[in-house]
């Protein structure tokens, strides 16, 4: 009886060897992302992604503008020549909706015998659009859009991955399984041949002889087969991961739980701001179609020279100051406009000017803009419809999801059970067989239905894993 402990002790510890050193599941996860182009190019075009979204969201400056055109000879004779600032020109314009501008141009002439003339002149202008749409909105949703697409794309791609590595651990799993099942029915399969022949309860030419090897020779056919399918899954574990396939520890499957979020994820959020950004394209096309502003516009400046540099006029020359100011309508077809302007002098001789001014132009792009913003329309109805839709299928994905839960969790607690009476029933042929009331094979065959299950097991979890990625990415 010692004898027979001993070598079922040694047979147990032979059939469930295991690995030394086994791959726990996140570093085997963390590995395939380390060495993933997929996921290198991934992070790259996230990142890509957020500089661009830097870019569009830096806030509109200021526009500053200077121009400066010199002459400092234009003649041989110094004497009646001069250093002139044709041009000596500054503006800004602020980022305000009115496009408020500043200027000031201030040519000056200094003459190289003394003479000096200057005339600056200081104006501003502003324009008060009286169908006014903030084209900001739009960029700052789209900006949104970009935002919510980038984060959702980047995961997505994260979590897709891990999926396929997932998968990998799944068929190199099953294919040890199928490995661990075949080897056990070839050995049993050549024990019972054995058997016939040995206790001559049928002949090598019997059918029942005949029909068992041809049995055997198809399992040892598949098992090569899988064998080699083994080997090709290990070299790819190997350049998906730089890692050398050892087995996996036993890991606990994250809680599974999904919560659907009122207005839906990330993907629903950007179909609904992009169905308003569709709207806000109406509008703008319709106020952009019947523009209506009107630009005022003020100045003054002066006109001044020395005595040295009148003599080169004809007199009477007098310094002089000017101011006007002007406003202009602008319509669709029409531009109306007025200024009044003064001129004095020392003496404050004022001298007034007033003039009116208008144009009209024929509309040449009017059908095209009809027929754009038609289009538009339709986009926007369009947009809208996308958003609906994926509510929809956000709503019947949930429900489904929802129903992979609870069937995973009911395979759980199938799982639980079975492990339990396998358990047992290992438990059992082992005390049977201590006793002479079994063969050694009947416990052989209860070890390895048992190493067979944890095989299942291990692949149930791995699927569990896989559903808890599907959640993570619903949820984005």
């Amino acid at each position: 009886m010692r004898l027979r402990n001993i070598v079922l002790t040694v047979f147990i510890s032979l059939f469930t060897l295991i690995p030394a050193y086994s791959l726990t599941i996140d570093e085997v996860l963390e590995a395939a992302n380390d060495v993933s182009y997929t996921v290198k190019n991934a992070e790259i075009s996230h990142s890509n992604s957020l500089l661009l979204i830097q870019e569009n969201d830096l806030e509109d400056e200021a526009l500053w503008n200077v121009e400066v055109n010199m002459s400092p000879l234009k003649s041989d004779d110094l004497s009646s020549d001069s250093f002139s600032f044709n041009t000596l020109n500054a503006s800004v314009t602020l980022p305000n909706d009115g496009n408020t501008t500043f200027a000031l141009s201030s040519p000056m002439s200094i003459d190289y015998d003394g003479g000096f003339s200057i005339t600056p002149y200081l104006s501003a202008s502003h324009t008060f659009d009286f169908n006014y749409f903030d084209d900001d909105l739009i960029s700052d949703l789209s900006n949104a859009v970009s935002s919510l697409s980038t984060e959702r794309v980047y995961l997505n791609a994260l979590y897709s991955f891990n999926k396929s590595v997932i998968s990998q651990l799944i068929n190199l799993l099953t294919l040890e399984k199928n490995i661990k099942s075949l080897e056990h029915s070839i050995s049993n399969a050549e024990r019972d041949l054995e058997n016939m022949v040995q206790l001559r309860t049928t002949s090598k030419e019997s059918i029942t002889y005949k029909r068992t090897e041809l049995e055997l020779d198809m399992n040892r056919r598949n098992l090569e087969i899988y064998k080699d399918q083994y080997e090709k899954a290990k070299s790819q574990f190997k350049i998906s991961t730089n890692l050398e396939w050892t087995g996996l520890e036993d890991f606990e499957v994250p809680e599974l739980n999904i919560a659907q979020m009122e207005g839906g994820n990330s993907e629903l959020r950007e179909l609904s701001l992009k169905s308003e950004i569709a709207s806000l394209s109406i509008e703008e096309k319709e106020k952009a179609m019947s523009p209506r502003s009107l630009t005022l516009s003020a100045g003054g400046g002066v006109d001044y020279k020395n005595d040295k540099s009148k003599a080169d006029y004809e007199l009477p020359f007098r310094n002089s100051v000017n101011g006007d100011i002007s406003a202009t309508l602008n319509l669709s077809q029409w531009k109306i406009g007025t200024s009044f302007s003064l001129t004095a002098n020392k003496d404050w001789e004022v001298t007034p000017a007033l003039s009116i001014f208008g144009s009209w132009h024929n509309n040449t792009t009017s059908k095209s803009d009809s027929l754009e913003l038609e289009r538009l329309r339709n986009e926007a109805i369009s947009a809208q419809n996308d958003y609906m839709e994926a509510l929809t299928d956000y709503n019947i994905e949930g429900m489904s999801l929802q129903n992979r839960i609870m069937d995973y969790n009911f395979s759980l607690l199938t799982l639980e059970q079975n492990e339990a009476y396998l358990k047992a029933v290992v438990d059992s042929e082992k005390e049977y067989y201590e006793k002479g009331l079994v063969r050694k094979d009947d416990v052989d065959d209860a070890i390895a239905e048992y190493e067979l299950f944890s095989y299942d097991k291990t692949i149930t979890y791995l699927d569990g894993l896989s559903l808890y990625y599907d959640i993570l990415i619903y949820s984005l």
